[in-house]
């Protein structure tokens, strides 16, 4: 009787199988994978264009199904701030994935900047004995360097004559807060600045009572 019951054991098991692979009914449990493209996190700058890097996405039995990929995120390009792209897709047996990039929209103003140029706007000619700030690669002094946080600002300021020797020693002034007033007009400890931004990586502001025009690039 024993041996009966083991015979019709393995002839179901064997019927089953065989039912299985005429349907074509393999069952299917794993995740397909999420690849990220791009950088994450996605740095932006405030009212810069959001363009969504994208993402692939493949699957141990349907291969690539990237076109399946729902996105969604909640990116608001005119507020600073930490955002999400969210990444879904379900592959044909049901399973599915989730996949996440980080976008950071800071203010346009915020990193380390160094001074590349400063130039006499006002009336003549830069006055006789005045120093500049240091930024030429025969000044004795360092370059001048804005530092820009999400919170404060400090600025590390060496000035030379203009045959490039060191008229004064490094001399750091803040950190002091930062506010972006709207229309590239921002306060500094309360003192009000217009900023030109050239592009994301070079900016221009007027000194020393709008007598001196400063070019500063982000390193």
């Amino acid at each position: 009787m024993k041996k009966i019951m083991v015979l019709l054991s393995i002839f179901i098991f064997s019927c089953s199988s065989d039912q299985s692979d005429v349907e074509g009914n393999v069952q299917d449990f794993e995740a397909p994978i999420i690849t990220l493209l791009g950088e994450n996190p996605q740095i932006l700058y405030i009212n810069e264009i959001f363009e969504d890097l994208g993402a692939i996405a493949n699957d141990n039995m349907d291969g690539d199904i990237s076109n399946s990929i729902v996105v969604s995120n909640n990116v608001n390009v005119t507020q600073s701030g930490t955002y999400n792209v969210i990444y879904n897709v379900i592959d044909s047996s049901n399973n599915s994935a989730v996949a996440k990039r980080t976008v950071e929209v800071i203010d346009p103003i915020v990193g380390t900047w160094t001074l590349t140029k400063e130039e006499w706007i006002a009336d003549g000619t830069w006055p006789a004995g005045q120093a500049r700030g240091c930024f030429m690669t025969n000044d004795a002094g360092s370059p001048d360097q804005l530092i820009v946080t999400e919170n404060n600002a400090t600025k590390n300021v060496w000035e030379c004559f203009q045959d490039g020797s060191l008229a004064v020693d490094l001399t750091v002034y803040g950190p002091v807060s930062w506010t972006n007033l709207g229309e590239n007009l921002y306060s500094f400890d309360g003192e009000n600045v217009e900023i030109t931004f050239i592009d994301n990586n070079e900016m221009q502001m007027p000194f020393d009572g709008g007598q001196i025009l400063q070019t500063w690039n982000r390193n």
